[in-house]
């Protein structure tokens, strides 16, 4: 097709007479010729459109992964920092120097104390009552809040306050949480 139109304009080049015949036929076939192209063209723009549109959807997934896996990294780091002052915590209470300690071991001894040791004391419950939406409660609240006596709120209140973990207000009955252990 494209040969036959090159040859057209070659003899039209050349000086030779073309009739009107020959022109017309070459005419159409170089605007169907043309417009096949220009479709063609404008499928393939539209695939890269296509193809840039995802590029950029992957592209923003992509930064998204990394956020959240820097994010992830850092709270290991965060909890790894933790766990070694856990680890020499222990070390140092214990006595033991050459004990290692790896975190799943660390972790099932510190839950065992939460579960079956802390979580009937009342210092557990005070501390965890005031880590929620009210970081400041009176006395009495609290009693009603963990079940305990009045009288071992009140003890273990005085011996949170030492501990500077509670700020108590003995006139107004007021504890409040001095800092928080977690978030």
């Amino acid at each position: 097709m494209l040969y036959s139109v090159y040859d057209t304009l070659v003899n039209f080049m050349e000086g030779k007479t073309i009739s009107i015949e020959e022109i017309v036929p070459t005419i159409e076939k170089v605007k169907n010729t043309i417009e096949a192209i220009t479709q063609e063209l404008e499928q393939k723009e539209k695939l890269l459109t296509e193809r840039e549109e995802k590029l950029n959807k992957a592209s923003k997934e992509l930064d998204e992964a990394n956020l959240k896996r820097q994010q992830l990294e850092f709270d290991y780091m965060s909890l790894e920092a933790e766990f070694k002052r856990i680890s020499d915590l222990f070390k140092e209470m214990s006595g033991k120097q050459e004990v290692t300690l790896d975190i799943k071991q660390l972790l099932s001894i510190y839950i065992t104390l939460l579960e079956q040791v802390f979580a009937a004391q009342p210092h557990a419950k005070i501390l965890y009552i005031l880590h929620g939406d009210k970081n400041a409660m009176n006395r009495e609240e609290l009693t009603k809040a963990t079940g305990f006596a009045p009288a071992i709120i009140l003890h273990s209140l005085h011996e949170l306050n030492r501990a500077e973990l509670v700020s108590y207000n003995e006139e107004t009955g007021q504890a409040t949480l001095t800092n928080r252990i977690y978030e």
